[in-house]
């Protein structure tokens, strides 16, 4: 409880609703979009009163308008909403187009040197003060900074790879559902309404609407194992026709949980012995079996995936497997080539969850193995085989310790892209990093300069923006997302201090704080209960190039690394 003296005003307590996705969904649209495709169809009785359906389409939805060539989604960035389209046509463009410099990206501009000068000197003295509960103004749309982007060629003739979506077609749900990069840009080939659901909303329709779930699940299927198969080198050579008949052959699976990170907090806490370890690893789903011959080539779309072998009477883990990754290819081609099958030289399990495309051996061995295949597939086929086997933590030059593979890998730390390295023997302990951190956020430090350690080196407590950021699973606001460059944000002004994502962060990066007046006085709630916000680091984005922490660091004992940039993180340690 907070002290009665300490409290500037008594206030409540934010809730889920009290920052809706748009101000501007009147009455109207809510009952036009009932009406709506999958809408329709939907029963009302299957929600409580405290969730009707019409109060979700009312906060969690909003109706965006595009006009002819403008862009509503791109490839490679990160989305927080599915859509439906409510009128007109859009274009789902092949990957392979989305590359192309057609697309005019608008990069956002980096805060100037004076502007950041500035909002160091205005600085609140006092922590983790604000205006009020509320905060800052809520971030808004997924599409919101694309609206004035255009494509600088007309798509609408585009060949039969770009995919025509009209009124009650959806897309972007895979990359919701799979936390994960959009694998299409989608144009408007006319002017165009869609109905941007967030996904919070979308969660809680899937809950209650078997028939919408099913629908939205399939299309995760169907267009993830499509859309990937074209992404993959191996198969880039081969023609529309050849693609689609392998998506027609090959089986999307789903191996482990989503919401894999209340396992794994229970498991790494209990972990304290090499038996300990081994029966962890036991208790992942396997997706492969070190010793059984292999049925099929293993394309990994999404999560992670553990690469292990059994040596005197233990588990020993040799790499691991993300997106793009494949398993079993190696086995697969010798077989065919020798005539003779050849089992599985190691085991491979998913961590957490992990999404698979399995392509049937014998239309491998007819379209890619055969000595008719044509030339460019050969070409790709041989460089697959090189850069088929998992990765492993190895620099040009030596390879790292095996023992750090496993620490990264058991501790799922490959999960980072932005993770903090500390060398402690450079660290001189001067927090300059903490009191920088602290500088650039209005004198609210966004970390703790500890964490757990391997060696010499330690992965601090500063949030990592994972690929799978499992922190945004349970929010029921939106507060916490990710930004289309992949920077996992908090807004402020959505936070109702629920504490989800800091109980879901398997990596404790995520804290609570009690919100302060200019006076200093803590925000409560009638009860006297203080009122929290959840706060956590934010790579800088919003204030300077590159983050505070690291460039403040003299003595190079800092550094920001995506776990999985082998080279890079090799460099490093052996600077």
């Amino acid at each position: 409880m907070v002290n009665k003296k300490d409290v500037d005003s008594v206030v409540q307590r934010p809730k889920r609703w009290d920052q809706p996705f748009c101000s501007d969904m009147s009455a109207d649209d809510v009952v036009r979009i009932l009406a709506a495709p999958h809408f329709c169809d939907m029963t009302r009785s299957n929600f409580p009163n405290s969730l009707k359906l019409a109060s979700i389409i009312r906060n969690d939805c909003q109706i965006r308008r595009f006009v002819h060539n403008q862009i509503i989604v791109r490839e490679g960035e990160y989305v927080n909403s599915a859509f439906l389209v409510l009128s007109g046509v859009v274009a789902m463009l092949p990957p392979s187009d989305t590359s192309s410099e057609s697309l005019a990206r608008i990069s956002k501009e980096r805060p100037s040197t004076f502007s950041s000068v500035l909002q160091w000197l205005r600085r609140n003295k006092l922590p983790e003060v604000r205006d009020s509960v509320a905060g800052i103004p809520s971030a808004g749309s997924s599409v919101g900074d694309r609206l004035i982007e255009h494509l600088s060629e007309d798509v609408s003739k585009n060949d039969a790879d770009t995919i025509r979506l009209i009124d009650g077609d959806i897309f972007g749900e895979s990359a919701v559902l799979g936390r994960s990069e959009m694998t299409n840009t989608v144009v408007a080939l006319c002017e165009v309404e869609v109905l941007e659901i967030r996904w919070q909303g979308l969660r809680d329709i899937r809950k209650r609407e078997s028939g919408f779930k099913e629908t939205i699940d399939n299309l995760y299927r169907e267009r993830g194992l499509y859309y990937h198969l074209m992404s993959v080198p191996l198969f880039s050579n081969l023609s529309t026709e050849k693609i689609r008949e392998l998506a027609s052959v090959a089986l999307f699976e789903v191996h482990g949980e989503f919401e894999w990170q209340k396992d794994f907090q229970k498991v790494s806490k209990q972990a304290k012995t090499e038996e300990d370890y081994n029966r962890i690893i036991e208790s992942e789903p396997v997706i492969a079996l070190e010793g059984d011959y292999p049925d099929g080539l293993l394309l990994v779309r999404n999560g992670f995936g553990r690469i292990s072998r059994y040596i005197n009477f233990g588990h020993y883990t040799m790499g691991y497997l993300s997106h793009g990754g494949m398993f079993g290819l190696e086995e697969l081609y010798d077989a065919w080539k020798n005539g003779k099958a050849t089992t599985l030289h190691c085991s491979f399990r998913a961590l957490g969850y992990t999404d698979v495309i399995r392509i049937p051996t014998d239309w491998l061995e007819i379209n890619m193995f055969s000595e008719n295949a044509p030339e460019t597939t050969k070409v790709a086929l041989k460089q697959a085989l090189m850069e088929s086997r998992p990765t492993q933590l190895e620099s040009n030059t030596k390879p790292v310790d095996r023992k750090l593979t496993e620490f990264l890998v058991e501790n799922r730390l490959i999960n980072g892209t932005a993770s903090m390295v500390i060398d402690l023997e450079r660290c001189v302990r001067c927090d300059d990093c903490v009191s920088a951190c602290a500088s650039a956020h209005d004198n609210n430090p966004r970390f703790n300069r500890h964490g757990k350690s391997f060696g010499r080196y330690m992965i601090a407590n500063a949030c990592m923006h994972c690929e799978d950021p499992v922190c945004m699973i349970g929010c029921p606001t939106g507060a916490i997302h990710r930004s289309p460059e992949g920077v996992v944000k908090i807004t402020d002004s959505a936070c109702i201090g629920c504490s989800t994502c800091a109980n879901n962060c398997p990596y404790d990066n995520i804290r609570m704080v009690e919100i302060r007046d200019a006076s200093g006085n803590v925000f409560a709630e009638p009860n006297g209960k203080p009122i929290i916000k959840a706060s956590k680091c934010d790579l800088c984005a919003e204030t300077s190039a590159t983050p505070a922490c690291e460039r403040a660091c003299s003595h190079d004992a800092l550094k920001r690394i995506d776990l999985k940039d082998i080279t890079n993180l090799t460099q490093w340690i052996d600077r």
